[in-house]
């Protein structure tokens, strides 16, 4: 008798301890802890991947040109040294900004430009001497009141044979130099050379503010 007090009194103890370590199972607290893992799992990603975007790098381009603008009144004059083959030949477009474009809207590259200056008015391109050197032209600044932007460009498909044979053994086939940047969308209504293909090369730029305005006039601007 005394046998089965000690049994029971031992089965009711074992009641009361499980019920004391029962884990009592809540969907709303599990549902809102994977909300929040997930929250932090998103914004340790999204952390992750503004990082690499700041690491990342533009890719530097097969070919070097530094290239160099000196004002002087009407006369902009371009020279440089470049890694390109003796007789590259080099576009240059000078266009006007819109009248009402600020400084800070050119130097934080969000002004509008209007149609570039003709050949005939501002003048043609340059090419590379056989040492090196971007041969030194003169061009026409038609106005000292506008603001311009000046470009220089090099597009490899549209040098002659010889040319495009010696930058294919230099750095390997046209279209897949290192750097290159599209000038042109496609356009083929516009070119009977280029078709629907844009048109890709390298690109230097320079502005050019007013001359009355602080290094508008009588400085050497690099075009980067």
């Amino acid at each position: 008798m005394c046998r089965n007090r000690i049994v029971f009194v031992l089965l009711v103890l074992s009641c009361l301890f499980l019920s004391a370590c029962r884990v009592v199972f809540d969907p709303f607290a599990q549902n809102a802890e994977q909300k929040e893992a997930q929250k932090e799992n998103r914004q340790k990603a999204d952390v992750q991947e503004q990082e690499e975007v700041v690491q990342e790098e533009p890719e530097e381009p097969a070919f070097n040109i530094d290239a160099i603008l000196t004002l002087d009144g009407e006369n902009m004059v371009l020279s440089g040294k470049t890694d390109l083959p003796p007789d590259t030949i080099l576009e240059i477009k000078l266009k006007p900004y819109k009248g009402n474009a600020t400084v800070e809207e050119i130097e934080e590259e969000t002004a509008g430009t209007l149609n570039e200056v003709p050949a005939n008015t501002v003048g043609i391109g340059t090419s590379v001497e056989e040492d090196g050197s971007i041969r030194e032209k003169t061009y026409f600044r038609p106005d000292l009141s506008t603001r311009y932007r000046f470009e220089l460009t090099f597009e490899p498909e549209g040098q002659e044979e010889e040319i495009k044979q010696q930058l294919i053994e230099q750095a390997g086939a046209l279209d897949e130099l290192a750097g290159l940047q599209v000038l042109k969308e496609a356009d083929p209504d516009a070119s009977m050379v280029h078709g629907d293909d844009p048109v890709k090369g390298y690109i230097q730029t320079v502005n050019i503010v007013k001359a009355d305005e602080e290094n508008g006039d009588g400085v050497t601007l690099e075009l980067e």
